[in-house]
């Protein structure tokens, strides 16, 4: 997460709720706001997946899956999952599970007072 920065306003709670996502730019960043459905929480990414450049946040949060091929088991949260190649990504850290030299920037994001703000 950030330490430090400034709370900007990316839009509209209405439109966050309606298309579970919200893309804006941030002092030259494309960052993307993705809705959490089981939580009703605020995920803000860089949006920009570290492997290949795609638009990560036209991804989904998915539920969490552990284990080894054949035996996998539902973990506690989500993870972003990127469109392009599937790799995924921990919603707190950005840590991609499998690699861990791939990460994306996290930030904090919160919905108040009907707009969406995140913390860059």
């Amino acid at each position: 997460m950030t330490a430090a920065g400034a709370w900007h306003d990316v839009g509209a709670e209405e439109v966050l709720r309606r298309d579970g996502r919200l893309v804006a730019r941030i002092g030259g960043r494309e960052v993307g706001v993705l809705l959490d459905g089981e939580t009703g929480a605020a995920h803000a990414f860089r949006n920009r997946c570290p492997h290949h450049g795609a638009p990560l946040c036209e991804g989904t949060l998915r539920p969490r899956l552990g284990g080894a091929p054949g035996r996998y088991r539902l973990e506690e949260g989500s993870v972003l999952h990127c469109p392009w190649h599937g790799w995924r990504f921990e919603l707190d850290s950005g840590r991609c599970p499998e690699d861990p030299r791939m990460r994306v920037a996290v930030y904090d994001a919160r919905i108040e007072r009907g707009r969406v703000l995140v913390l860059a």
